[in-house]
């Protein structure tokens, strides 16, 4: 009599341990398959910030009618166009760059992720800018683009390009409310501008 009622004491406590551990187990993989898929969406948002900034280190030269040069300036669309599509024209992986916000939309016309027309917005999603300084961890400013002999048509001197790429990371296994369904991933790269231009 004692060794059953003993038996079934040593089972409830077996089954109780389990309960435990496989809860804690759970939430610990649960949090490594939710890293591993943020290394990776940071890794494509990375190599998309780099294809933008490198592309856009080639500033584009504006001419009038006449032929002469009124402007040395970067192309917002073009840039933007490039980031979208470093992982590829159609969504595959873990990061869709074809929808930064995540709202299930494609944001080719979406001015709230980028406009063209204010690359710089901070609300944006794909910010662009053009700042100016001789040390990059210190940059402030923007680079002039019209004024003859000056920054941008100086050969670019002191001129960088920076790209900034925000991410609606929603979580896969959304383990604690204090976290919440999703976070915003933040990539920056920024680069010199190499022109030759001087004029």
């Amino acid at each position: 009599m004692m060794n059953t009622k003993r038996r079934r004491k040593t089972v409830g406590q077996a089954i109780v341990e389990f309960a435990l551990s496989a809860t804690v187990i759970f939430l610990l993989l649960a949090a490594a398959v939710d890293l591993g898929l943020i290394f990776f969406t940071l890794q494509a948002l990375r190599a998309a910030a780099q294809e933008g900034a490198t592309y856009g280190s080639y500033p584009v030269v504006v001419t009038n009618s006449s032929g002469q040069v009124t402007a040395v300036t970067l192309n917002y669309t073009e840039i933007f166009r490039r980031i979208r599509t470093a992982g590829g024209t159609q969504p595959m992986g873990v990061a869709n760059l074809l929808d930064l916000n995540g709202d299930g939309v494609d944001d080719a016309n979406q001015t709230a992720v980028f406009n063209a027309s204010n690359p710089t917005n901070p609300n944006g999603f794909v910010i662009i800018e053009n700042p100016k300084g001789a040390n990059p961890a210190n940059l402030s400013g923007t680079c002039a683009t019209t004024t003859p002999r000056v920054d941008m048509r100086n050969a670019g001197q002191n001129c960088w390009i920076r790209v900034t790429i925000r991410y609606r990371y929603r979580l896969f296994f959304p383990f604690a409310p204090a976290f919440g369904q999703e976070i915003i991933l933040r990539v920056t790269h920024t680069m010199p501008i190499r022109s030759q231009f001087v004029g």
